[in-house]
């Protein structure tokens, strides 16, 4: 993000190969140049499909992964492993105002009415990974992060904030009902939700609840826009058929809707936008006792979509997919009187002020109907086409993508407000190098039997010279030992505050924090003395940690993430909490946690000397982290054995 100018850079993830030039991917390329041209750095991330490309792309994940298991080159000494592409949706009289990188090794499989692509293979996740890694997105924006997808895989590789926007609403979603649980856990990860309508914010929010905002699909109003008014009236007004969500069922529905239209329906031309892949004929598509009423104009080119639309006077587009909101808008913003299902999503474009006309079922009879009404009442489909212009305009993209902007900011808030320079410690020699331990106890906490001075004298012989005192709820402990330190040890007084969602720990605090208060709350009594927030053992079950969600709210405020605890049940969750580290931008602190002293040494950070909490996090930008092989199991059970001797007292 470019300080003081409130321009970010974002990564937009279309779940959709981007051959495909409806649905999802339309919507994305309109946000991509509307946010480009508000100044963000955008890039737009979808799977390609060449073949060839797919092929060099696994040769090179190969190398990339003999290359690693054979040295310890550097990442820059990897090959690339994604490619750039041009746009087949893009205005051909201008070049990109954004980049389009494609993710090779997906697999096309129909799903939910239409075609996605399933990113399943180890490559893609090294592509994807390695592009996340390199890009350093300040927000990247999923669409339909729906498992196997690539916009998934994204969420779950997110080295930043993330934003997430659902298009349909399907109640059949192979994802809502198999694999919720997983979903559900990923889902955790987002720091925006936003739905194209309220029907789909009714669905999604019953399987995965949460806070969505609704924005709806937008229109370039610019390439869009309706014509001059004439009082003419063509004598043969060109209806076009909508086929973007699925040609097959297109063709199906469009052939029954012609033949069910009457002997003395008006003269009209009729041509098809969205079935590229279909080669109708006239005498397939219109019967012959129509052939003299109809004439078929063959399929809109992408090309001539806009000039198509400032000739057209009625637009079908009998499906219920909102994902087809945005070209359905395009239409409406050409002045052109539209019919669309009265079900799903579309239908809240024109459900206000007459600006089209609904169907009902069934879909056939009800859309030969409405095309003859229209056809016969010349001022009622010119008054619905004006009627639909002045709605699309509310949904233009200067209108739309400041909404966007402004999650995309609410998001990116939450990461750290204030990043310690390395200035804050430039009065420190380079060389002076000390040992640190954030995270440890003494007998002051109820499961630990370690004296002060035990703790202290297998600190001198580990070579500690920074520890952090962090007993369960109280905070004599740690003066105890700063009071006992000799004068090259630095002790931070801390505590580890049980709050009613978790443990957090304060550190260089100045009074006792009491237990039992909210952690929004104990966040805000430790940054009232100055301390620095310190988030222990994250995502470990066997502890009591903050949910991922309250992590994410707060992140702004969270000074230090332990990502590395020696006695947490699996080191997996180490991981996760590196991920929420890096995600949000925090510095990573390690602690032994120790409750025994063979437990000291076993975690401790290499890093620059600090005597203040700026220094501190400073410090902690280029710190090492050092691991022991002690088993956590050992460490559990010293812990254990230790404490039942003491609660069964001398003599027992």
């Amino acid at each position: 993000m470019n300080e003081g100018s409130g321009k970010l850079k974002v990564g937009l993830v279309s779940p959709y190969a981007w051959t495909s030039r409806w649905g999802v991917n339309r919507h994305i390329g309109g946000l991509a140049a509307a946010l480009a041209a508000a100044g963000h750095d955008v890039t737009v991330i979808a799977p390609s499909e060449e073949r060839q490309e797919a092929r060099s792309a696994r040769r090179q994940a190969r190398a990339a992964r003999r290359t690693t298991r054979g040295s310890r080159s550097t990442r820059a000494g990897k090959p690339s492993l994604t490619q750039e592409f041009s746009s087949p949706i893009a205005d051909v009289s201008a070049s990109l105002p954004y980049r389009l990188v494609g993710i090779t090794g997906t697999y096309r499989f129909p799903y939910s009415d239409s075609l996605a692509n399933l990113a399943l293979p180890l490559e893609v996740t090294e592509q994807v990974n390695s592009l996340l890694e390199s890009e350093r997105f300040d927000i990247l924006h999923v669409h339909e992060p729906y498992p196997p997808s690539l916009s998934f895989t994204a969420l779950r590789l997110a080295h930043c904030p993330t934003v997430a926007t659902f298009h349909t609403a399907g109640e059949r979603f192979l994802s809502y009902q198999l694999m919720r649980p997983v979903v559900e856990r990923f889902f955790t990860r987002l720091d925006g939700r936003i739905c194209t309508s309220n029907n789909t914010r009714r669905m999604v929010s019953s399987y995965f609840p949460g806070e969505y905002t609704v924005i709806g699909s937008g229109v370039d109003s610019r390439r869009f826009s309706a014509a001059e008014p004439t009082e003419t009236v063509d004598p043969l007004p060109l209806v076009i058929f909508a086929a973007w969500s699925d040609p097959r069922k297109g063709q199906g529905l469009l052939a029954r809707a012609v033949r069910l239209l009457p002997d003395d329906v008006p003269p009209f031309r009729l041509a098809i936008v969205g079935g590229e892949e279909l080669a109708w004929r006239e005498r397939l598509l219109v019967p012959r006792r129509l052939r003299e009423r109809v004439r078929f104009s063959g399929v809109v080119s992408e090309d001539d979509l806009p000039d198509a639309y400032s000739q057209a006077e009625i637009l079908c587009a009998p499906y219920a997919a909102s994902s087809l909101s945005s070209a359905v808008l395009e239409a409406m913003a050409c002045g052109v009187a539209v019919i669309v299902p009265g079900q799903g999503g579309i239908k809240e474009l024109v459900g206000e002020s007459n600006e089209g006309l609904l169907l009902d079922h069934p879909y056939a009879y009800s859309l030969a109907a409405s095309i003859v009404d229209l056809l016969h009442e010349h001022r009622e489909r010119r008054s619905l086409g004006a009627a639909s212009a002045r709605k699309a305009a509310r949904f233009s993209w200067d209108r739309i993508a400041p909404r966007v902007e402004k999650t995309y900011h609410k998001a990116h808030r939450r990461r750290r407000r204030a990043k310690p320079q390395r200035s804050a410690i430039d009065s420190v020699r380079g060389e002076d190098t000390i040992l640190a331990d954030l995270h440890m106890h003494t007998s002051h906490s109820g499961d630990c039997a370690t004296t002060p001075r035990e703790l202290l004298d297998a600190c001198e012989e580990s070579g500690l010279k920074a520890i952090a005192i962090t007993d369960h709820n109280t905070i004599t402990g740690a003066l105890e030992v700063a009071d006992l330190a000799p004068a090259d040890i630095h002790v931070i007084v801390g505590e580890e505050i049980k709050t009613r969602e978790g443990e957090i720990i304060g550190l260089y605090l100045t009074s006792e924090i009491p237990r039992g208060l909210s952690a929004e709350d104990t966040i805000v009594e430790i940054r009232k003395q100055g301390g620095l927030v310190y988030v222990p053992h994250p995502f470990d079950p066997m502890h009591l940690t903050p949910t991922y969600e309250l992590l994410a709210r707060n992140a702004a405020d969270i000074d230090i993430i332990e990502v590395y605890n020696p006695r947490i049940t699996f080191t997996s969750f180490n991981e996760k909490a590196k991920r929420l580290a890096r995600k949000y931008d925090i510095p990573g602190g390690a602690g032994s946690d120790c409750h025994v002293v063979q437990g000291v040494g076993t975690a401790m950070l290499s890093l620059r000397r600090f005597n203040k909490p700026e220094e501190l996090l400073a410090s902690l930008r280029e710190a090492d982290i050092i691991r022991s092989s002690k088993s956590p199991l050992y460490l559990h059970s010293l812990k254990l054995l230790k404490s039942s001797r003491i609660a069964s007292g001398p003599g027992n």
